[in-house]
C-alpha cells in the first residue's frame, strides 16, 4: 500500500474511533490530526473536511465487504461467504469490535430531513444493487436476486437498530441469520427443482 493511501486509511480509522468516542458531529479535523499526530496543514494535504474522510471510510468498508464475495460462483460458496460476513456483522452488533454502523447513522441524522432521506435512499439502493450482482451469480432470476437483497438489508438494518438500543443478543442475531439463510436456500431449491 502506498504511503499516501496508508495515511488516508489511518485518518479514516481515526475518524471511526473518535466518532465512537465522542459522536460524529463532535469530531473536527483538528481532533483527527491530533489523534494521528499530524498537523492540521498536513491533514489538509490528504482531506479537505471530515465528511470527505467519512465517505472514503464508508467506501473502503463497502469495498472490503464486496471483495469478500468476489469469488462466489455457486450457492455453497455464497453461503460460506455469508457466514463470514454475518459473523463480522454479529461482532459489530454485539459491540465486540468498533462499528461503522453507528457512525453512518450519526452522519445521516446530522443532515436536514430532505437531504438525510435522499442520502439514505441512495445508500440503500447501492447496497441492494451490489448484493443483487453477487446473487445474480447464483440465482438466475434478477428480480429474485433483488428481492433477496432487499430482504438481507431489512434484516441487517433491523438487527442494527436493535443493537443500538441494547435489545439484542447473540441468539437473536443467530436466529435471524439462520432464517435468512433458510429463506435463501428455499428460493434456491425452488429454482433447482424446476
Amino acid at each position: 500500500m502506498e504511503k499516501g493511501n496508508r495515511k488516508k486509511e489511518e485518518l479514516q480509522n481515526a475518524l471511526k474511533m473518535l466518532a465512537i468516542e465522542k459522536g460524529y458531529a463532535n469530531v473536527t479535523m483538528k481532533d483527527i490530526g491530533k489523534y494521528v499526530g499530524l498537523s492540521v496543514g498536513g491533514l489538509y494535504h490528504h482531506y479537505h473536511d471530515v465528511e470527505e474522510i467519512f465517505w472514503d471510510l464508508l467506501s473502503r468498508e463497502a469495498n472490503n465487504v464486496w471483495e469478500s464475495f468476489s469469488d462466489v460462483k455457486n450457492f455453497d460458496e455464497l453461503m460460506d461467504a455469508l457466514d463470514v460476513y454475518f459473523n463480522a456483522e454479529k461482532k459489530e452488533m454485539l459491540g465486540q469490535v468498533p462499528s461503522v454502523n453507528t457512525l453512518m447513522y450519526e452522519y445521516y441524522f446530522s443532515k436536514p430531513d430532505t437531504e438525510r432521506v435522499a442520502i439514505m435512499k441512495r445508500a440503500h439502493n447501492e447496497v441492494v444493487s451490489e448484493m443483487a450482482k453477487i446473487l445474480d451469480k447464483v440465482y438466475e432470476d434478477n428480480k429474485l436476486s433483488i428481492r433477496i437483497s432487499e430482504h438481507i438489508c431489512v434484516v441487517l438494518q433491523g438487527l442494527n437498530h436493535l443493537s443500538f438500543s441494547g435489545c439484542i443478543s447473540r441468539k437473536i442475531i443467530e436466529n435471524e441469520f439462520n432464517m435468512l439463510k433458510e429463506y435463501m436456500k428455499s428460493n434456491y431449491d425452488i429454482k433447482e427443482n424446476k
